[in-house]
């Protein structure tokens, strides 16, 4: 009896991109499709919530200026939640200051990105270092 084929292609990678900037989100959104990653884009805590309670998400970025919650609220209630604690969370802001960047790898998120100082490659790069080390 032949064993069904495995498919050769590996699961694309899924990002959510928490962003209310537009512009911002749909800009990044392209670049990681271009990269060959499945994304979600939420423009606020709550929509964030929705897409991580029905989707498998390998990491996350997150803005910290957000309607409603900020950014550092939401990466503090994530950590404190079971099943979503061990998801990578590289916060990406334009927030720049030392205690913004010490707070932030203090609640746990595993980078920091300045979105002003960074490229949509880079990016890109730092989230597969970051996937690496998971």
């Amino acid at each position: 009896m032949d064993q069904p084929q495995s498919s050769s292609l590996p699961e694309k990678i899924t990002v959510l991109i928490v962003e209310d900037d537009s512009f911002m989100g749909s800009l990044l959104k392209r670049k990681f499709e271009q990269e060959s990653f499945s994304i979600f884009l939420a423009t606020n805590a709550e929509e964030a919530r929705g897409v991580l309670k029905s989707n498998r998400i390998a990491l996350m970025l997150l803005d910290i200026v957000l309607p409603g919650m900020d950014g550092f609220s939401f990466l503090k209630e994530l950590k404190a939640t079971p099943e979503f604690q061990n998801i990578p969370v590289i916060i990406t802001s334009n927030l720049g200051k030392p205690e913004e960047i010490e707070r932030g790898l203090a609640e746990g998120a595993s980078g920091y990105i300045i979105k002003a100082e960074a490229s949509t490659a880079e990016i890109v790069e730092k989230v597969r270092k970051v996937l690496e080390k998971k």
